[in-house]
């Protein structure tokens, strides 16, 4: 029988159309594809196996293998991994999938606990980091340390938790021993508690660091946290000393000169290492003398003034006469001081001024002090003026000093007030408002500049002031030794400072409608000062509490809130382990 050959059927160009878009949707439908939309994920790692297991003796291996709930990211378990006793040289990370292994460096020492942790630098691969520190412990030897150290932290400001702070326990607080590198360490939890367990029954130095460049080493200027006592004892109890690590920023380096330059010819600016502390409203530091040499040591100008322009700046301004192109010397002494209140006193720069610099820009208004006064463009009038509260400094800065500055007050029925105007620095003016009326205008006119500034003002009367109080019980201490600060809520320096009378803190003369946190410390080198302590020789930081005032104040009112502060903490309760796996 012959073959029979058939041609092929043609098809419409539609149903080829309806064939390619049935493949598609199939192809589509196999593909596994993770929905999109949805809360976003939350949920940090979790452990769930290692190897070695936590608890483990007799343990031989050169490496650690970690199987968590979902992948991590593996540049962040680098950073976050630690492994005590210290070895030496750096690990290698390989991770597949949800299983992460560690290659150790050297060899593990026989008879000997070692204790990992990942601290909450840790994150999986959408960013979210671990709430507390994961820890295990192995020994390679028959038996494994089972002793425990416990605590808390706090921050100076506002005595809130201080979470993600590293805890390093030392030998002892001798300055060989903080070289030589902790012994052991962790992290606080989001609590700011933490729990070193699987130590050495030992007495241990347990200090709090914020170690922002990561390299385990307490640096000047990080934040630092000094223990409460010199001594924790490791043992297998849960007891948590009572008094908290108080976390405050420690500063030992004075502000240096970093560089001077020439902006004009006859203007430096000075650019410091570090912030200083300069508030708007308070006159720049007195005794700064400062002499520009030439290169040929014949000539000698004076700086005529200095000042600076921003809050906390790091640049300053000098005022030159005669400023000559050529290689000149600035030496002299600055008064000036950083947040630490560490001064700077003797500077020695040299700098070249280049020819062709322009000449200085005129003086213009920069702000009303304090910075919350505004202008009265459609915020102040004679009907809603603003109310300058007692422990205000009101006034004005200016932008450079001015040869000279028009200001006049104005009363509500347009007549001139005479009130002094005093020259607080080159550029700060401030007046006293205590015989001003009620309300009254300040006009300010600068030479050459095109704006006249203005604003309402009104001295605050006594029925709008009223005070906040709290009873306080300051045994073990002395309540003559107690100081109290009250600042905004909101933040911002301290309003009113006050000492005990009576069993009570009572901060007076506050604004209707002020709530506050307060801070109150035992003075105990009577500087008027909180001391957060030292690390060589030990010094304890003085003790402090902090209450934030629920209530607001009301005028003509003594508030007392219905809290009693204590200095005496009561016994600790029993510290949970359930973070550290």
């Amino acid at each position: 029988m012959d073959e029979l050959h058939m041609a092929p059927k043609a098809h419409s160009p539609a149903k080829w159309w309806q064939v390619l878009l049935i493949v598609t949707l199939v192809s589509a439908c196999a593909v596994p594809v993770p929905p999109t939309g949805g809360p976003p994920d939350a949920t940090p790692p979790a452990l769930e196996f290692s190897e070695p297991a936590a608890g483990s003796v007799d343990v031989e291996t050169d490496r650690l293998t970690f199987t968590f709930s979902e992948p991590v990211d593996e540049a962040s378990l680098l950073n976050a991994f630690s492994i005590t006793p210290e070895l030496l040289g750096p690990i290698e990370v390989k991770s597949s999938g949800r299983t992460v292994t560690v290659r150790l460096p050297e060899t593990l020492r026989e008879e000997t606990t070692y204790r990992v942790t990942l601290d909450t630098s840790l994150r999986d691969r959408r960013s979210v980091s671990l709430d507390a520190p994961i820890t295990l412990a192995f020994a390679t030897g028959s038996e494994i340390d089972t002793a425990k150290l416990a605590g808390h932290m706090v921050r100076a400001t506002d005595g809130s938790p201080a979470s993600g702070i590293d805890v390093l326990a030392y030998a002892s607080p001798d300055s060989a021993s903080l070289a030589d590198g902790p012994l052991y360490r962790t992290q606080t939890g989001s609590d700011g508690r933490f729990v070193l367990d699987y130590v050495r029954p030992a007495s241990y130095f347990i200090v709090g660091l914020q170690d922002l460049n990561r390299n385990r080493v307490i640096d000047s200027g990080e934040w630092l946290a000094i223990p409460p006592m010199e001594a924790l004892v490791a043992d297998t109890m849960d007891a948590v000393p009572t008094e908290p690590w108080i976390l405050s920023q420690t500063d030992e380096e004075a502000p240096v000169l970093d560089r001077v330059r020439a902006i004009s010819d006859g203007e430096l600016e000075l650019r410091m290492s570090e912030a200083l502390r300069l508030p708007l409203d308070r006159p720049f530091p007195s005794g700064n003398s400062l002499i520009l040499s030439d290169s040929a040591g014949t000539r000698q100008v004076p700086v005529t003034s200095l000042w600076f322009r921003q809050q906390h700046a790091r640049t300053l301004f000098a005022q030159v006469n005669d400023l000559t192109p050529g290689t000149w010397t600035l030496s002299g002494s600055l008064a000036l001081a950083d947040s630490a209140g560490n001064t700077t006193d003797s500077i020695l720069a040299v700098f070249t001024v280049p020819s062709g610099l322009p000449a200085p820009d005129e003086a213009s208004f920069l702000s009303w002090t304090p910075d919350t006064l505004v202008s009265t463009i459609g915020t102040s009038s004679a009907e809603q003026p603003r109310s300058v509260w007692l422990q205000e400094r009101v006034g004005f800065r200016l932008t450079r000093p001015a040869e000279e500055v028009s200001v006049a007050f104005i009363d509500s029925s347009s007549q001139r007030v005479p009130l002094p105007l005093i020259r607080e620095d080159a550029t700060l003016y401030s007046w006293d408002d205590s015989s001003a009326p009620r309300p009254y205008q300040v006009q300010i006119r600068i030479p050459g500049a095109d704006s006249t500034y203005s604003i309402w003002l009104e001295g605050a009367a006594s029925s709008q002031l009223g005070a906040l109080g709290i009873a306080i019980n300051p045994a073990p201490f002395s309540s003559d030794d107690l100081v109290g600060r009250i600042m905004p809520d909101d933040g911002g320096d301290a309003l009113v400072s006050a000492k005990m009378d009576a069993g009570m803190m009572l901060f007076d003369h506050l604004p209707r409608g002020f709530r506050g946190r307060m801070l109150v410390f035992v003075d105990q080198d009577g500087d008027g000062t909180w001391n957060p302590g030292s690390l060589s020789p030990y010094v304890p930081a003085e003790p402090v509490r902090w209450h934030t005032f629920r209530e607001r104040v009301r005028p003509r009112w003594e508030t007392i809130a219905a809290d009693t502060l204590r200095f005496t903490l009561p016994a600790a309760d029993a510290v949970s382990t359930e973070n550290d796996e």
